[in-house]
């Protein structure tokens, strides 16, 4: 299996060297045809033997390399056998669905690879594409649509190649950008792409000034590509190149990514620069609206990435003020929410210091595990027994305390009985029922004491209803 494709790669170079080496139109000719036709076999071939899921867009692919292989079989009859050189031909007839049909596989690829919508890579995909577009119009598209000896007709086939590389581009960056596995398959089919969109733009570049002849150095990357295509089909690894991926998060930004999209936003007044200084006419409508094309891209990418950070800052705000396993305010929190309290002069406020009685035997004997479950239960059963603006926290360990705004001596102490009551009713902890109970210390401090005096008289309470036997409510 691993072998295959590297004989498939070797014989195909050895077939390019000679292509090189023989410079007769028609020994040329058959080596290209069959160095196409064999990519689309080996295509065809390693969906069959790996058996990806989903096929089709392999299969798409293995039609886009046919179509490129009889259109340039027909290329080679009409410019080598027949010597007449006539534009658009039968072959473009062939070339441009050959064009479609590698962005319709792409399309799939990116569909397979992605669980979700993944808008920021969507987003980065157009930003980049937006800026290749621009110089594309600059060296490619304006040229082409500015020539004056085309008819209607090789004037909309001349700019459907260019047009048609420029959806591939946008597809090609869809399926590069983002997570996922990126195994020997997935790197030549990219680089297959790379490839051609390479070889097309210089093709195109090269037309614009009638300097394209067939049979030059160019042809061989028309069969770098195609021979790459079935090279990552008979790879072991192809099946993994269609296998779905979980997107990125929204917002993440590399370095590299970074540039790339700084270098894309700055291609308008790159195009302007460049027009202005060869005395060219301003494309002013073209730049404007890609300028304001990406304007919108830009914007709606740094949306998600605000939207990330702020989703951030909320959760490590949530997480300096929260007890992890309980969900209760933290040590934290209660300080700073006590402290606000007294100094808030609304009069005398009620605090319950609770100390788990038994809770050191449950560690002990059966596990953390079972001690953290004890905790969240002991948890819910506390914030069930207070009112809706009472604050409950978890100092620590088997601490929790209470803080009870403009609550008399009567109330604190109700609600401490509740507590306890509440407590020591047995805990069910997988079937298990565990028992423990609660002594709570409990104050009534004055609007403006001092606060860490204030906690140190609830702890001196809460030993005393310990030493009093346990499962009590000591008021000072």
């Amino acid at each position: 299996m691993v072998v295959g494709w590297r004989w498939y790669l070797g014989g195909c170079a050895i077939g390019a060297v000679v292509y090189n080496l023989i410079p007769s139109d028609p020994v040329q000719a058959v080596i290209a045809t069959v160095l196409h036709l064999s990519g689309a076999v080996a295509i065809v071939a390693g969906v069959r033997r790996h058996r990806p899921a989903p096929r089709w867009p392999w299969y798409a692919l293995a039609v886009n390399v046919a179509l490129f292989a009889t259109a340039d079989v027909a290329y080679w009859l009409q410019t080598v056998l027949l010597r007449r050189d006539v534009f658009p031909s039968i072959a473009d007839a062939l070339y441009v669905p050959s064009s479609i049909m590698l962005i319709v596989a792409l399309i799939g690829f990116a569909r397979a690879r992605r669980t979700g919508l993944d808008i920021p890579g969507l987003l980065d995909a157009l930003i980049l594409s937006t800026g290749g577009a621009m110089l594309a119009w600059l060296y490619v598209i304006a040229p082409t649509a500015r020539l004056g000896d085309l008819t209607l007709l090789g004037r909309a086939v001349s700019l459907a190649y260019p047009i048609l590389a420029l959806l591939g581009l946008t597809v090609l960056l869809r399926v590069a950008i983002g997570s996922g596995r990126r195994p020997a398959a997935y790197r030549m089919l990219l680089i297959g792409v790379i490839t051609l969109l390479a070889t097309d733009t210089t093709y195109t570049l090269l037309e614009l000034h009638d300097a394209y002849a067939a049979g030059g150095v160019l042809d061989i990357g028309w069969m770098v590509t195609h021979v790459l295509f079935g090279a990552a089909a008979l790879h072991p690894a192809m099946a993994t190149v269609s296998q779905p991926t979980p997107p990125p998060a929204e917002g993440m930004i590399s370095r590299c990514r970074l540039i790339a999209m700084a270098t894309a936003g700055l291609m308008a007044p790159l195009v302007l620069t460049i027009e202005w200084l060869q005395d060219d006419p301003l494309d002013v409508p073209v730049v404007v609206a890609g300028s304001v094309l990406l304007f919108l891209l830009v914007m709606a990418r740094l949306h998600g990435v605000v939207g990330l950070l702020a989703a951030s800052l909320a959760v490590a705000r949530g997480q300096a003020h929260t007890d992890q396993l309980t969900g209760l305010a933290n040590r934290r929190q209660f300080h700073a929410r006590w402290e606000q309290t007294l100094a808030g002069g609304t009069g005398p406020t009620a605090l319950l210091y609770v100390d788990l009685d038994g809770f050191k035997a449950v560690n002990d004997t059966l596990g953390h595990e079972t001690g953290d479950a004890v905790l969240e239960a002991v948890a819910g059963r506390i914030s069930q027994a207070v009112r809706v603006s009472d604050l409950v926290a978890r100092l620590g360990g088997d601490e929790f305390a209470v803080i009870l705004p403009g609550a008399t001596d009567e109330q604190a102490a109700g609600i401490a009985a509740r507590i306890v009551e509440a407590v020591a009713e047995p805990i069910p902890v997988g079937g298990v029922p565990v028992r423990v109970g609660a002594s709570i210390g409990v104050i009534t401090a004055p609007a403006g004491a001092d606060p860490e005096g204030e906690i140190k008289r609830a702890d001196t309470a809460m030993y005393a209803a310990k030493a009093a036997g346990r499962g009590r409510v000591h008021i000072t």
